[in-house]
């Protein structure tokens, strides 16, 4: 089971298509943005996930302003699941939050989950705390950091550890 994960793409709409693609290629079987897609706009860019099956989520970031139309416009291609979202996957308990708040972060990393998908930062980070895999892909818009990335990860290792990650630079 592949999930593929992406974050802080900030209307960057090449690099958004650029992460798809990398997705489809990669056969990943559920999709989800960890926050700052910004813009409605950005539907454009994700056109290439009509037809297919793969479930695509996100949860809201910072930067995300206005939430009631980017959910209604992208909701056919991607559902928004609120500032924060739980799920279990392949038997992998998952929560994914932007990182907007340290404090929480920190709380929710530190909960009984086996994977804390993550972004804000902008910055790759790839980490095991205690049990919890903690998976940040950095940037989609390279826009701080000049370097592009998401992430692929494999459920299917038990329990979950840092080869279960490929961080995927573009």
């Amino acid at each position: 089971m592949k999930l593929g994960v992406f974050s802080d793409s900030h209307d960057h709409l090449p690099n958004i298509r650029l992460v798809i693609e990398i997705f489809l290629r990669e056969h990943v079987e559920k999709i989800v943005h960890c926050g700052d897609l910004v813009a409605p706009f950005i539907r454009r860019s994700l056109t290439e996930l009509e037809g297919t099956e793969i479930e695509t989520i996100g949860v809201y970031g910072n930067n995300d302003g206005e939430r009631t139309n980017l959910n209604r416009i992208l909701a056919p291609l991607m559902e928004i699941k609120g500032d924060f979202y739980e799920m279990s996957w392949d038997d992998q308990k998952i929560a994914v939050y932007h990182g907007s708040d340290p404090h929480l972060l920190n709380a929710i990393i530190t909960s009984d989950y086996d994977l804390v998908l993550t972004g804000h930062t902008h910055s790759v980070r790839v980490e095991l705390v205690g049990k919890t895999l903690v998976v940040n892909p950095g940037e989609t818009c390279g826009y701080l950091s000049g370097k592009s990335s998401c992430a692929i990860i494999d459920l299917t290792h038990h329990p979950l550890t840092l080869d279960a990650v490929r961080i995927i630079p573009f």
